[in-house]
């Protein structure tokens, strides 16, 4: 078989390309410390980087959502603790149990209930805190301040009155079917409210009717008025911590001209009762929090993983790919050497 110069140089400058190729490559991993630079140097594994690249946004969306929530929370259970603690305990009961044991001292009840007076707008103030510029307790309407007290020193809860003689059962609003829903109706929906569901990393999913299943879901809705309470009990006395404690100041106020003892240990009981009620919620929003915080967790080892898969997947071991440019080199230096021998010499180089 003869093989013909030309044939040799087309196989001599075939073979020069793919190493110097292999040597632009291997450069190229050096200096970039990656497996490949475009989907075609590597189909399958750039496929998958894809999708664990896709994943690794999630999980960060997921952290950062998680992150935000959590504090809101924290921030609620610090804002409920330093109710139960300064206004509700020391600002609250204390004053209230002396004021109905010193009822005969006309000065110190009138400064019973200016104490108690101040601690429940304190407790107001504090039910009106912001996260960022989101009302905390305002539920999912957390644009506005949910709560106020009006001049006669009624609390309402998004505008509707939570336990004023007489507007309980006043209508809220009329439906176009003609069902009527009170302020008490209302009442109680806000104190269920509708929920403000976020991807915290449980599986979002919609089902059917497009409506979050909520257990894939993390409700971020905190509704103030189920945690004071709202309405009134059997005896008509308010539910709402606040609420108690200016109807106590009220009594203590209007005692020189109109004493009412029994009242004021009714108000003193309904207090009792309602401080219970806000330490369970309290106790729920550390329950939550908790939970919060260890998903934190587990998202972080999420990331951690998908991480290091992506790594593994794009970055090169740098001890591998120098001894790699080592090899292209020392191959390219070949080839360049067997063209000395392949390459014919021209007139010139025999005059040299």
């Amino acid at each position: 078989m003869r093989i013909t110069t030309n044939a040799m140089l087309y196989n001599y400058q075939n073979n020069l390309m793919n190493n110097t190729n292999l040597m632009n490559n291997a450069m190229t991993k050096v200096m970039t410390q990656r497996q490949f630079n475009s989907y075609a140097t590597n189909p399958a594994a750039a496929t998958r980087a894809f999708k664990v690249h896709s994943s690794l946004n999630a999980v960060q969306a997921q952290h950062s959502n998680n992150q935000m929530v959590t504090s809101k929370f924290e921030t609620a259970w610090s804002n409920i603790q330093g109710i139960l603690d300064d206004l509700s305990d020391e600002l609250g009961r204390v004053p209230a149990l002396q004021g109905l044991n010193g009822t005969n001292a006309m000065d110190d009840l009138d400064s019973q209930a200016l104490v108690l007076r101040g601690a429940a707008e304190g407790i107001i103030q504090s039910m009106n805190a912001q996260y960022d510029d989101d009302y905390i307790f305002a539920g999912s309407d957390n644009r506005n301040p949910p709560f106020a007290i009006d001049d006669d020193g009624y609390i309402t809860y998004r505008g509707v009155y939570i336990d004023k003689t007489g507007t309980l059962d006043q209508t809220y609003e009329t439906k176009p079917d003609g069902t009527v829903i009170t302020n008490r109706d209302i009442l109680k929906q806000w104190a269920e409210e509708d929920p403000l569901f976020v991807d915290v990393g449980l599986g979002f999913a919609l089902d059917n009717n497009n409506k979050v299943i909520e257990s894939t879901a993390f409700d971020s809705a905190i509704s103030g008025i189920d945690i004071l309470g709202y309405g009134v009990d059997d005896d008509g006395n308010p539910k709402n911590l606040a609420s108690i404690m200016l109807r106590l100041a009220d009594v203590f106020e209007n005692y020189d001209h109109n004493p009412d003892y029994d009242q004021a240990q009714a108000l003193v009981n309904a207090f009792d009762t309602s401080q219970k009620a806000v330490i369970d919620k309290h106790a729920e929003i550390d329950v939550k929090t908790g939970f919060l915080n260890t998903n934190g967790t587990q998202l972080e080892s999420n990331f951690d993983a998908l991480n290091t898969e992506r790594y593994n997947l794009e970055m090169v071991d740098p001890a591998d790919a120098i001894t790699e440019l080592m090899w292209a080199q020392t191959c390219y230096s070949a080839s360049l050497q067997v063209g000395v021998n392949v390459i014919p010499q021209s007139l010139m180089d025999y005059l040299k």
